[in-house]
C-alpha cells in the first residue's frame, strides 16, 4: 500500500482499521495476572543483584496471563568464569524454587554475560 493513497481511495474505512479501535480491553483478571509479572520480575531481580552483586539490565518478554510459563526474563549480570557463574545461577534457581511469589509466578530466566 503507497503512503501517498489516501485510505478512502482504496476502499477502506479509516476507523475500522484504526489499531487503537482493534485492540480490546483487557479484564480485571488479566490486569492482574500482568501485575503478577511485573512483581516477580522486580522480586527476581532483587535475589539476581544479592546473589550476582549486580544486574546491569533485565527485561521481560512474552508476558502470559496464564499457564505454566509466564513469561521469559532475561537478567545481564556480571560474568567472570563459567565455574563461578554456573555456581551462583544455581544458588539463584534454588532461591527462586522458595520465594512464595516466584514459585507461584514461573518464568524462564536467561542470564547475559556482563564481563566484570
Amino acid at each position: 500500500m503507497s503512503a501517498f493513497l489516501p485510505a478512502q481511495a482504496l476502499g477502506v474505512d479509516a476507523e475500522r482499521d484504526h489499531p487503537r479501535l482493534q485492540q480490546r480491553p483487557l479484564s480485571p483478571s488479566e490486569q492482574r495476572a500482568r501485575w503478577e509479572v511485573r512483581a516477580a520480575q522486580w522480586r527476581a531481580r532483587e535475589l539476581a543483584e544479592t546473589i550476582f552483586g549486580s544486574v546491569e539490565d533485565m527485561a521481560v518478554t512474552g508476558i502470559r496471563p496464564d499457564g505454566s510459563l509466564r513469561g521469559l526474563m532475561r537478567l545481564d549480570v556480571p560474568f567472570d568464569d563459567l565455574e563461578g557463574h554456573r555456581s551462583r545461577e544455581t544458588r539463584f534457581l534454588a532461591a527462586v524454587e522458595t520465594d512464595p511469589l516466584l514459585s507461584a509466578v514461573r518464568l524462564v530466566y536467561v542470564f547475559g554475560p556482563r564481563p566484570s
